[in-house]
């Protein structure tokens, strides 16, 4: 059949309405329709049964019909065989009785034929007229025209029935009275304008809501009641492996064995976040049962592709809004006007300017963090976090899940849902690693390939992630010594060695003893809680000068707080505070004048410890030469762990056989 050009898919704001009849029903379509012509556009079908469900599909598809119009049982055939609403012209009691009035007056011989069923109103008639007539039904075609054909050989004369049996009948040479009432396909037109009004309102909802579901990100599936697939979004087309055209109508644990919907729809529960395999994508899936009234109508599936999950979770890790640095410090706070200090801060100033991995090495107790969160501060990263860790502080697998993070899942005890590491935490600040020297060599590889590629891959994950950290790092221990020994890598110390501030120990920096005493004296008052702090007395102020704080600061702010303790706030003479003083701060009185008993050749005895875990890193040393490095070999005959080995070699001295 050919469609009309100008009724273009959704052209029309008017419903399509399509009215099929042969004969005498097209008649009655065509003098009723152009009273609804405001109401919806109208086309009259002279068509029936299967050619006439073709012409209807076809359009369908096209957007060119939305309700159809049928009587009988072509009406009938139309509704199991076609995607449209299909509106029955309704045979009411009054059609009967007026119809088979009409048929009196042409002969007494009649008889009634009607689709499906006969109607209780022909008996009425005949007990009213005194009448005795057949009343017959038929289902298809040809049991119509049988019917009408033995009836005729019967002797009846006038047959009342619909379109098909009236057209039928005066093809055998009968009278024919067309049982449908004008009233009865006005009410058939007017049903089908609403009808195909809701439809149209149902199919926008139905667009709008396909639109919206087209557009997430997330895959989702909804099933009738028998698990049969009714809507299916692109992203899970492509989870499932699937096409719309032809899931459509399938049942989605045919489509996809792997998803269950025993939960939904067998027993009405919810199944949330459930991890499936499906077409070896990992997928997180809910399930979720469609209720109305108590009654169940099927079941919503979404799925989200467990690897996009990860990522995203990583964006949000790494793409937060920074957090507060956590530093406390200024370069200001980096004391001293000496010579060696002054070139510290001028180096640090310049440092804090740019993004280069920066080595600071020194003593314990000179400030080498006072001196990293300094730079963090004068940085352009000053606004994002600094994050410290002690890498003398952890077992080997505890610092490489704090640095670098897990999944869950990714070792016995891992956090659900896995750990942010250190570097992911300092996106885009600074990372500042303290005692760089004591890294086990296992992680020192993994430090290397970060700050090359600048991604970290978690404990237990598949994809790296890309971090943005500026690496700080501090030791008091000798690299390029350890380096020679085989206890520090290579590569990263280059990697690492690129700006270098070396921290002045206390006894280098002349001049500023007083000045730093001074003011740690005046920070332990205020931190006891003493409102009207005093200044350190001369004599103790003398003494500090001549002492050669061996641990540096750390170990004159630890004195000079115990100063505080017996001194600020008490109204003590010079002779009891001194005779105090001996008592709780012996260091400043002994540490110069008095000198520890020496060995003939001038060096100070060492205790019984020191001199065991020397002789016990020498022999350690000499094993491994004599295994040819071979550690493994070396722990088979020393009886210990690689751990204890390697902890052995570090305690041995620069030089050691």
């Amino acid at each position: 059949m050919d469609l009309p050009a100008a009724l273009a898919p959704r052209a029309h704001s008017r419903p399509i309405i399509w009215t099929m009849g042969i004969s005498r029903v097209s008649r009655a379509f065509a003098e009723l329709a152009p009273g609804y012509a405001g109401q919806a556009d109208f086309r009259i079908v002279d068509e029936g049964f299967e050619t006439a469900a073709r012409s209807i599909n076809e359009a369908a598809r096209q957007g060119l019909v939305d309700a159809v119009v049928a009587g009988g049982s072509n009406g009938a055939y139309l509704r199991q065989h076609v995607d449209v609403p299909v509106i029955l012209i309704k045979v009411t009691g009054f059609d009967v009785m007026h119809a088979l009035t009409t048929a009196k007056q042409l002969s007494s011989r009649l008889a009634l034929v009607t689709h499906a069923s006969t109607f209780p109103e022909a008996e009425a008639f005949k007990q009213a007229f005194g009448l005795d007539f057949p009343s017959h039904s038929y289902v298809t075609i040809e049991d119509a025209a049988a019917r009408v054909k033995a009836l005729k050989r019967a002797g009846l004369e006038v047959i009342v029935g619909p379109g098909l049996v009236s057209d039928l009948a005066e093809q055998q040479g009968l009278a024919g009275v067309f049982l449908y009432s004008s009233n009865s396909i006005r009410v058939a037109l007017e049903d089908a304008i609403e009808a195909a009004r809701l439809a149209r309102i149902e199919q926008r909802r139905r667009e709008y809501l396909n639109t919206v579901l087209s557009h997430l990100n997330e895959g989702v599936a909804a099933v009738d009641a028998e698990g049969r697939i009714q809507s299916l979004n692109p992203p899970m087309e492509r989870l499932l492996g699937l096409r719309r055209e032809q899931a459509i109508g399938q049942p989605l644990e045919q489509a996809a064995p792997a998803i269950s919907l025993d939960g939904p729809l067998r027993h009405g529960q919810k199944e949330l976040e459930t991890i499936q395999k499906v077409r070896d994508k990992v997928l997180i899936l809910n399930r979720i049962p469609i209720l109305s009234g108590g009654e169940l109508l099927g079941a919503v599936v979404t799925a989200q592709d467990a690897q996009a999950i990860q990522r995203v979770d990583r964006n949000l890790r790494t793409g937060a809004p920074a957090r507060p640095s956590g530093t406390r410090y200024d370069l200001d706070d980096l004391l001293g006007s000496s010579g060696p200090m002054q070139r510290v801060r001028e180096l640090a100033r310049l440092y804090a300017g740019v993004s280069s991995t920066v080595l600071i090495e020194g003593e314990s107790g000179t400030g080498k963090e006072v001196l990293a969160q300094g730079m963090h501060r004068a940085s352009p990263r000053r606004d994002f976090p600094f994050v410290a860790i002690n890498c003398a502080a952890f077992p080997e697998p505890l610092l490489e899940s704090e640095l670098f993070g897990y999944e869950e899942g990714a070792f016995t005890g891992a956090r659900k849902g896995g750990k942010t590491g250190l570097f992911e935490a300092a996106h885009n600040g600074t990372l500042f690693l303290d005692e760089i020297g004591d890294m086990p060599q296992a992680l020192q590889v993994r430090l290397l390939r970060v700050l090359q590629e600048r991604q970290v891959l978690p404990v237990g994950a598949l994809e790296p992630v890309a971090v943005n950290v500026r690496v700080v790092a501090a030791t008091h221990r000798d690299l390029q010594a350890m380096v020679r020994a085989g206890a520090f890598r290579q590569d990263l110390f280059y990697r690492l060695n690129i700006l270098r501030i070396a921290m002045p120990p206390l006894r280098e920096r002349e001049g500023d003893i007083d000045e730093l005493a001074e003011e740690l004296y005046a920070r332990a008052q205020r931190r006891l809680g003493m409102t009207r702090p005093v200044r350190l007395p001369a004599f103790v102020r003398s003494l500090c000068a001549n002492y050669a704080w061996p641990g540096n600061l750390r170990e004159m702010e630890n004195v000079l707080e115990r100063v505080a303790v017996s001194h600020a706030g008490r109204k003590i003479g010079r002779k009891e505070l001194e005779l105090e003083l001996e008592i709780t701060v012996p260091e400043l009185y002994g540490g110069t004048d008095e000198a520890a008993p020496a060995d003939p050749d001038g060096a100070a005895f060492a205790s019984l410890d020191e001199i065991a875990r020397t002789s016990q890193a020498a022999h350690a040393r000499r094993v491994l030469d004599a295994c040819h490095g071979d550690r493994a070999a070396a722990c088979r005959i020393l009886g210990i762990s690689p751990a204890t080995l390697w902890r052995k070699l570090k305690e041995a001295p620069t030089g050691a056989p």
